[in-house]
């Protein structure tokens, strides 16, 4: 979805909606860059790939983790939750919710 306004010469301009799970994103984002040493990235699957991928995949301390960003009352799908397990199983931490959620979670975790 895109906003739209007109600039002062009459040209549209174009801006993206920011959804709530988008703003979800963006909070925990700013999280992990404010963490020294904390690499993450968010995959694109885009129709390839496994399924079900979490939206931020990264590494701090040494130590593997995922978060599934939700927005406010919603959780993960079946899918979702299987890879969840799988990223548990394989030694790493999944985490999923809202940036409230999934911030004091991670510090908790990781001892921040």
């Amino acid at each position: 979805m895109v906003e739209t306004s007109f600039l002062e010469n009459g040209l549209m301009e174009l801006a993206p909606v920011r959804t709530p799970e988008g703003m979800e994103k963006d909070d925990i984002k700013k999280f992990l860059d404010s963490l020294d040493g904390c690499w993450y990235f968010s995959p694109l699957m885009a129709g390839y790939g496994k399924s079900g991928v979490s939206d931020i995949i990264g590494c701090y301390q040494g130590r593997f983790f995922s978060i599934e960003v939700k927005r406010e009352g919603s959780g993960p799908t079946v899918i979702q939750t299987r890879r969840m397990i799988e990223v548990k199983n394989a030694g790493g931490i999944p985490l999923a919710g809202t940036a409230a959620v999934v911030v004091p979670a991670f510090k908790a975790v990781f001892c921040v």
